[in-house]
């Protein structure tokens, strides 16, 4: 090598250029590794074959040959700036020759050409003559693909492997996604690995359980299911409708079962809107009808309210003849949020033509937004037009709390008429519920008139205790006869039996039958009012009931009987939270011992605690701390549990006549001089 300083000069640009081509070709090499790993672990991934590290060992490779290939002489470096540089005419890969081989040539002939190739590189940029930008973008997509290459594989591990042996069964992870009702308009929550879940009721639970285990199943309170298997992926999704837990079991390939896992549920139900009537707020009687009525309401919703409106009954008529007529009253709302809405207005009762004697019972309805949710109600007031003479006049005063409403035969009637008109809408068990409650109406209605008559129906052979329609049949002859001389005492006897077989046909919901009758014992109830009435008439000494029947008599003829007092059950929960306390302290004694299985015993147990209450706070709380082995903790809460189910001691009572005996008692040793 010459040892002229143009050729230090031209070999330090050679070995440069040297470097810089070695570190693109690395680039390169890693980019083209990469990618050829990424390719053989996704090909891994759809045979269900994952071998990482051999991909990362072929990247390597791949890398180092790049490498390798670029240690060459210094002519594969100078052809390739020859190549790149067409203004060189070969000069710069004379040069390198002569550096290598210095006897090449004569000594002027190889200065002059180093010399003028020292010149030639002293102006040339390595960076536009091998750049390194195509290269590293390359590498940097290689990385993408890889990194996605590996998440791809990662994930079909989890999801399209199997268990990693026949006795696997462990839950790894535990995913839950709480969907609230479309109609809250609540945002989703996502936990991980949740100790509790607190949902509001109705919500879907979307449960996803990464375990190594051939299956998963769920247990809760009111059912069991297993979870769809997708490798070692298990999902299912259920219904938030009340408080309970979950508690996911796995289970191995031969059967086995692992820890189970627990997680609590509470569940907040959706409350029913509050309504009020702020204004009047109260019952009023007014002296006409042309009266003009400010009211107020006010409501309020934990979710959100869909509407409020005022309501109103109108009833009109006297005796048995009322009639009802609903209706509804226009109101401004305001909407200062949701959840909080106001109405108010005048209220003119002209349009309603009230006469004197009638009445209109309002209340403030609401609804939420729940669909088929039941609309909530105010307390109801009522506006009733004065009779003449009811109103108090100047310096009097009179007592104002009189009868607002009556049950009579005339409302039972409308409401057989509406439940007929509703009948199709109602499911069968509503329809039976509302059935028997007319004629639980029914009954009520008949049983005032039968108290009235109670003495001379007993004279009859009638049972007043039980609704007999067989044997009050059998009385028919000796009206049709006419051995019954009052007219209204008949009118009023054949109206309870038909009120009786009304009831009858009304329990068993045949209301088709049951109108006519009850129709027919209004017709008679509306004689005995009118025509003689009987209800004011002054009974005759003959017709007196006889007081002996009504409760009075000696009580030292009453004979008792004396039957040993039953002892009463002990309280199901008292008993359960003992159990619970008893099988803790020996759960407890065992984990101190270092015994096994106690974390798969604390589970069960906390599963045992929670069925007593799950809507419990303090049982939600010792079922965690058991589940977390603070058997501490657990202790107290359990026993503070059990205390404030236990009844209180009960008080001293004094009584004052013995406390006066003693008092005399003492006062009398004392002056004996004797202690008392």
């Amino acid at each position: 090598m010459h040892a002229s300083p143009d050729a230090g000069r031209f070999a330090a640009f050679l070995a440069r250029a040297r470097r810089r081509s070695q570190a693109v070709a690395a680039l390169r090499g890693a980019a083209a590794g990469f990618g050829l790993a990424a390719v053989l672990l996704l090909a891994g991934a759809h045979r269900g074959q994952t071998d990482m590290a051999a991909a990362i060992t072929t990247a390597i490779v791949i890398a180092g040959a790049a490498i390798a290939a670029t240690m060459s002489a210094r002519q594969r470096v100078a052809t390739l700036i020859e190549r790149r540089t067409p203004n060189s005419r070969n000069l710069v890969f004379t040069a390198a020759e002569l550096i290598d081989r210095p006897d090449a040539a004569a000594p002027y002939i190889a200065t002059r050409v180093l010399r003028d190739a020292t010149q030639l590189t002293s102006s040339l940029d390595l960076r536009q003559i091998i750049p390194s930008g195509t290269a590293a973008a390359a590498l940097t997509a290689a990385l993408v693909i890889w990194f996605g290459a590996i998440a791809v594989a990662s994930y079909s591990n989890n999801t399209r492997s199997g268990p990693s042996s026949e006795r696997a069964a462990a839950i790894l992870t535990i995913d839950v996604e709480v969907t609230p009702p479309d109609y809250a308009a609540r945002p989703v929550q996502v936990l991980r690995n949740p100790a509790r879940i607190e949902a509001l009721a109705g919500s879907r639970l979307r449960l996803t359980v990464t375990a190594d285990a051939a299956g998963v199943t769920i247990d809760m309170i009111s059912a069991s299911q297993p979870l769809v298997a997708a490798g070692r992926t298990f999902s299912t999704t259920v219904l938030a409708d009340a408080d309970g837990y979950l508690a996911f079991e796995p289970k191995a390939a031969d059967g086995s079962l692992g820890t189970r896992r627990l997680v609590g549920l509470s569940v907040t139900p959706d409350q029913s809107p509050r309504v009020r009537l702020t204004a009047p707020g109260k019952d009023m009687m007014v002296r006409n009808g042309q009266f003009v009525l400010p009211f107020a309401i006010e409501a309020d919703d934990d979710l959100g309210l869909a509407s409020l409106r005022l309501l109103y009954t109108r009833i009109s008529g006297s005796g048995e003849n009322f009639t009802f007529t609903e209706g509804e009253v226009p109101v401004t709302v305001v909407r200062p949020s949701d959840r909080e809405w106001t109405a108010s207005g005048s209220w003119a009762l002209a349009p309603l033509k009230l006469e004197p004697g009638d009445m209109v019972i309002y209340r403030g309805v609401a609804t939420d937004r729940r669909p088929g949710s039941p609309p909530a109600e105010s307390d109801r007031f009522i506006v009733e037009i004065a009779a003449p003479g009811a109103m108090a006049g100047e310096g009097f005063a009179i007592d104002d709390r009189m009868d607002k409403y009556a049950i009579s035969q005339q409302m039972v009637i409308l409401n057989t008429e509406r439940l007929m008109a509703k009948r199709a809408s109602l499911a069968d068990d509503d329809f039976r519920r509302e059935a028997e409650g007319i004629a639980a109406e029914q009954r009520q209605v008949r049983a005032e008139f039968v108290f009235m008559l109670g003495g001379e129906l007993a004279d009859l052979g009638i049972d007043l205790t039980t609704l007999n329609e067989e044997v009050e049949a059998a009385g028919e002859a000796d009206l049709a006869a006419g051995r019954m001389a009052n007219q209204g005492r008949a009118d009023l006897l054949r109206a309870i039996r038909f009120m009786s077989v009304a009831a009858a046909r009304l329990a068993e919901r045949d209301l088709v039958a049951a109108l006519p009758t009850e129709r027919e014992a209004l017709t008679y109830l509306q004689r005995a009012f009118s025509r003689s009435r009987y209800l004011l008439r002054t009974l005759s000494e003959r017709e007196r009931l006889d007081l002996s029947r009504r409760l009075t008599g000696v009580l030292a003829a009453l004979d008792r009987s004396s039957r040993p007092a039953a002892e009463p059950p002990p309280d199901p929960r008292i008993m359960a939270v003992r159990r619970a306390l008893a099988d803790m302290a020996t759960l407890a004694a065992d984990a101190n011992r270092g015994a096994t299985g106690v974390a798969a015993r604390a589970t069960a147990l906390a599963e045992q605690v929670l069925r007593i209450d799950p809507s419990s706070a303090p049982i939600r709380d010792v079922a965690a701390a058991i589940a977390q082995a603070s058997w501490d903790q657990a202790a107290t809460g359990l026993a503070a549990i059990a205390r404030a189910s236990l009844p209180a001691d009960p008080a001293h009572t004094s009584n004052p006549e013995l406390d006066a005996l003693a008092g005399a008692l003492a006062d009398a040793l004392r002056r004996q001089g004797r202690r008392p």
